[in-house]
């Protein structure tokens, strides 16, 4: 069989084991029985092969160096976008606490101190909840006056795996103290057989929080802050000073302890904990036990940005 190559002139046959083929052309031709002799155009049609070669090799390498180059150049971005961010400093925030204590004005300053890490102070004026029937028998008719303050602060890590932003968005963890005090002057009623006897009751009753927080703030538009405290146990201390005044019969003590229990009804699980304390005969009470901290605090969020 003859075989032909476009574009070139016929030769005389040979024999395969006549010919002398380079491998990149050896492997564009079939061969048979007999085939055109190549060796007068093998370095030509070679130079044309390695050429085209040359130029594929030469545009796949541009193409892999620039893809290669962008992968890079992307990586360092995204590697250097946290420390690019701009981020406010401070943040004032107001504590919705009136689930507790509904006649409440507490603040919260929190600022920046490094990236991922902010500081927070607390205070603000607290009254302790009006307390209403103690028992069948104890009934507190008015509260005279009252008063109270909370003061607290508080060391917050913003989780960097965790959050795609810097401080002051996202999950958050750490210490926290706090000290809450309440003054109040109460006229109550006892009904001793059928007979109602009036008293004076003053009470100073505070509670001091050592503990630890998780929580999570959301910052919208770069200047609303939601700030919710989802879990913060603690450690903490219970102290009342109780003094009873007036012309009355009735046993003192029972009445400060019922009147103590009624108290610790405002805060969920205490009083199943605290349930056989017992008012001292001066009318006092000072133990250590769990707490539980939870709040929701609204604020805004302003000063200049920083970068980072």
């Amino acid at each position: 069989m003859e075989r032909r190559l476009a574009g070139l002139p016929s030769v005389n046959k040979r024999k395969v084991s006549d010919m002398t083929f380079t491998p990149r052309v050896h492997n564009y031709f079939l061969l048979k029985e007999e085939v055109a002799p190549l060796h007068l155009y093998d370095k030509e049609i070679s130079g044309y092969i390695s050429q085209l070669l040359c130029l594929i090799n030469d545009r796949f390498m541009k193409t892999l160096l620039t893809l290669i180059s962008v992968l890079g150049i992307t990586r360092m971005v995204t590697a250097q976008e946290p420390s690019e961010q701009l981020q406010r400093m401070n943040t004032i925030k107001f504590e919705i606490s009136r689930v507790i204590y509904p006649n409440s004005y507490i603040f919260s300053y929190e600022r920046v101190t490094t990236p991922y890490q902010t500081f927070c102070i607390t205070g603000g004026y607290e009254e302790f909840p009006h307390i209403y029937d103690v028992s069948s028998t104890i009934n507190v008719k008015r509260d005279i006056n009252s008063s109270g303050f909370k003061a607290g602060a508080e060391y917050r890590f913003y989780l960097k795996n965790e959050n795609k932003y810097l401080a002051t968005r996202g999950v958050y963890i750490g210490p926290y103290i706090s000290y809450h005090d309440f003054y109040n002057n109460r006229e109550i009623e006892v009904d001793v057989d059928g007979i109602k006897e009036t008293a004076l009751l003053k009470t100073d009753f505070s509670i001091f929080n050592v503990g630890f927080q998780l929580g999570y703030q959301f910052v919208i538009s770069n200047r609303l802050t939601l700030d919710f405290v989802l879990v913060g146990p603690a450690i903490s201390n219970y102290r009342a000073n109780m003094k009873m005044e007036g012309d009355f019969t009735f046993d003192k003590e029972d009445v400060e302890n019922e009147i103590l229990l009624k108290m610790l009804d405002r805060f969920p699980m205490l009083d199943e904990l605290l349930t056989n304390i017992e008012v001292t005969s001066q009318g006092r009470i000072d133990i250590w036990s769990y707490g539980w901290r939870y709040q929701f605090l609204i604020g805004y969020h302003f000063g200049k940005k920083k970068k980072h």
